[in-house]
């Protein structure tokens, strides 16, 4: 009977490592996983292409505009070097000047509207780098936090397998190889707890057999429904 209890504790022991173990796992997943910093990061990429988007239309038009300026220069240079006397190209020359002029005023409008969205694509872009290094700073305190409680219960954990392993040495082999092999297909508990003469697991009630046997403390007894090993803690 004190073998079956000291089987018992190992099982309670070790569903405590799987407990801590899958909390570990958990945590992994948490810190590599943040839905508010992956969007804060998305966001971020999309308002720096915008801004580069806008940027370049305006550095563009900007350079188009200069060159329009030079040609006009040069077009009205010509115009009025006394170079040119035939009527006819004359004014030619003048519609050229005049037609430039007309242009850079369109440019000049575009450009305007397009200085305006480039610093409204700015302010958004300055907006989610703020936006970004906050969800970084949130999910470093997250993960710092996350990381102290992973290292204690990976302690934890590491003196828990470490009594596991002494508790084996002092169960008969034979019997610790009945209870391993009943771990799986009894999902971790191969043990159960008689109560009021009914497993604790299935909930049987439990013939007389079966409790005069354990009353008895015949060694290991088998719940007649669901096969686990039982155990009387009073």
């Amino acid at each position: 009977m004190l073998d079956v209890l000291a089987l018992y504790r190992i099982q309670e022991l070790e569903l405590d490592i799987i407990d801590r173990s899958k909390r570990i796992k958990s945590i992994n997943s948490q810190m590599e996983e943040d839905d508010a910093l992956r969007e804060a990061e998305a966001q971020f990429a999309t308002a720096g292409a915008e801004y580069e988007d806008a940027a370049k239309q305006a550095a563009d038009m900007t350079a188009e505009i200069a060159a329009l300026v030079e040609k006009r220069a040069a077009a009205e240079t010509r115009l009025y070097s006394g170079e040119v006397s035939n009527p006819k190209e004359l004014q030619d020359m003048q519609m050229e000047t005049e037609a430039l002029a007309r242009r850079k005023t369109v440019l000049d409008e575009e450009l305007l509207r397009l200085n305006g969205l480039r610093d409204e694509r700015k302010q958004q872009l300055d907006e989610s780098e703020a936006a970004l290094n906050a969800a970084q700073e949130e999910h470093g305190d997250q993960n710092r936090e996350l990381l102290a409680e992973k290292e204690a219960l990976t302690k934890t954990v590491t003196d828990m397998l470490a009594r596991r392993k002494g508790a084996i040495k002092e169960i008969p082999p034979d019997m610790f190889k009945i209870y391993n092999g009943m771990r799986t297909p009894k999902s971790n508990r191969p043990i159960a707890v008689l109560n009021e003469n009914a497993c604790t697991i299935c909930g049987i009630e439990q013939n007389h057999t079966v409790i005069i046997a354990i009353n008895r403390k015949e060694g290991m007894v088998n719940c007649q429904n669901c096969g686990r090993i039982l155990i009387r803690m009073q």
